[in-house]
């Protein structure tokens, strides 16, 4: 099943996210230069054909820098990840039968009157697939299946774009082939953030928490866009020619003293540290799931209210 996850990912998944994020680009791009620079438009050939962003220097126009600054803020920190990271979770919802013990759906509270829409709330069921076991109780303890195919998805999603990258790096010029390719390997961002969204999974379908899906991207789509915000290339993006700032390996600037030398590597030294606490977030919340689950069917057994209140009482104590 996790080499079906990996393959699906890295053909599909790949190919479906390279598609969208074309298509959703082109149109943000376009939205942002009719906003901000509508006179760009007035380039348009005799031919009936819109012309594309990406195109103006054949016309030699050089837009503002404002303008492309904010085009490319929305579509590579808030677009590609958005799209990267729901391709993740939609392959790994669609592709995987995940265990649960929980299922959300929608419900009507009250009728519907003289035309008026109904009113609609989640309700939460526990499953329970196997006729011998008794519906009334979770039963599944073990989140090891979310994490791992997770990974696998965000593997071959990565492996795909890292090929493709790896592969145009070959001119006499670009130096140091091998350390680039292997240094693409283990640059964490699309394991740490698919993993995160795994882990928000878990808690809907194992625990019972209500966690909507922006919620659930929403930690991914963080760390995801301040990657990108740093330099590392959404899927979409072709060309790869400063491919160590896209994984964040530029050189420490070294000074004479300590504090120059702070001052000038604070934003890398930060970048380090906020990886680590996500890395160390991930850790956490795969062992509390997984004691959280057990402590549902062996202390709570029953007792559904009580474990809601502990569930709710930690969540306020973690806002606090």
């Amino acid at each position: 099943m996790k080499i079906h996850s990996f393959y699906t990912s890295f053909t599909i998944g790949y190919i479906s996210s390279f598609l969208l994020e074309i298509i959703v680009t082109t149109i943000l791009r376009l939205s942002v230069f009719a906003l901000w620079e509508p006179s760009i438009f007035s380039l348009s050939p005799q031919v009936p054909v819109l012309i594309l962003p990406w195109t103006v220097r054949e016309y030699k126009y050089r837009p503002k820098r404002i303008t492309l600054f904010l085009a490319d803020v929305i579509t590579s920190c808030i677009a590609s990840p958005l799209i990267e990271e729901g391709m993740k979770l939609i392959l790994l919802v669609s592709c995987v039968d995940l265990p649960k013990n929980f299922q959300w759906r929608k419900v009507n509270t009250s009728a519907t009157k003289r035309g008026r829409k109904s009113n609609r709330r989640w309700i939460c069921e526990i499953v329970s697939k196997d006729p011998l076991l008794s519906s009334n109780e979770p039963k599944i303890t073990n989140i090891n299946s979310y994490v791992s195919h997770m990974l696998m998805i965000s593997l071959g999603l990565k492996l795909s774009d890292s090929t493709r990258r790896i592969l145009m790096y070959t001119k006499s010029s670009d130096l140091h082939k091998s350390f680039y390719s292997f240094s693409r390997g283990v640059f964490p961002i699309h394991e740490l953030c698919g993993a995160m969204t795994a882990l928000q999974l878990a808690k809907r379908d194992i625990l019972g928490m209500n966690i909507a899906a922006w919620k659930m991207l929403l930690p991914a789509l963080l760390i995801h866009g301040m990657a990108n915000f740093r330099g590392m290339k959404p899927i979409f993006k072709w060309k790869s020619s400063t491919p160590w700032s896209e994984m964040q390996l530029t050189s420490f600037k070294l000074s004479s003293s300590w504090i120059q030398i702070l001052n000038l590597n604070f934003p890398k030294i930060m970048w380090i540290i906020i990886l680590f606490r996500v890395l160390g977030y991930c850790v956490k919340n795969y062992y509390m799931i997984g004691r959280q689950a057990f402590k549902r069917t062996t202390t709570y057994a029953g007792k559904h209210s009580a474990f809601s209140a502990e569930l709710a009482a930690t969540e306020m104590l973690k806002r606090n």
